[in-house]
């Protein structure tokens, strides 16, 4: 299975994108054990894409068939870092071949990609900067990899 955080908004060069990127080697380390490609950051340039409207189009372009969609909104299901575990297993079994995850910019994600959901997850009741919620769902794919092999990491 396919994993991948398409993301709003282009990182840079900076602290953020050392953490997304440092969580997705970890990943990309034992995720073929686990039965998943390797994690893809897809950005949607916010400068190429200014309106949420132009940015849902990108992001719908992108999206494959036979993919399952969730998006990280305030308003989403709180989940466990063992549910999200759990999540990304049940995905795999059901054979879908691409799994998506959708973080809007600064001013949020176009209505009509709720609309291509049947998932919206959160990362809590408060808000977040953009690119520390792109950190935050690395971190959580990694920590779900160290929760299906065992291994202590999730516990620290």
């Amino acid at each position: 299975m396919y994993l991948s955080i398409i993301a709003v908004g282009k990182i840079g060069n900076s602290i953020e994108k050392e953490l997304v990127n440092r969580y997705a080697n970890r990943f990309n380390k034992v995720s073929t054990m686990l039965g998943f490609s390797t994690l893809q950051i897809i950005e949607v340039d916010d400068k190429k894409y200014k309106t949420k409207s132009e940015q849902a189009k990108k992001i719908l372009k992108i999206i494959k068939v036979n993919s399952n969609l969730v998006i990280f909104d305030q308003s989403g299901k709180n989940k466990s870092s063992e549910d999200f575990a759990k999540f990304l297993l049940n995905q795999r079994e059901k054979g879908v071949r691409n799994q998506f995850f959708v973080l809007g910019g600064a001013s949020g994600l176009c209505s009509s990609l709720y609309k291509e959901t049947s998932d919206i997850f959160s990362l809590g009741k408060m808000v977040w900067p953009h690119l520390l919620a792109r950190v935050m769902v690395a971190e959580q794919i990694y920590r779900s990899s160290s929760i299906m092999l065992g291994n202590p990491y999730h516990k620290i």
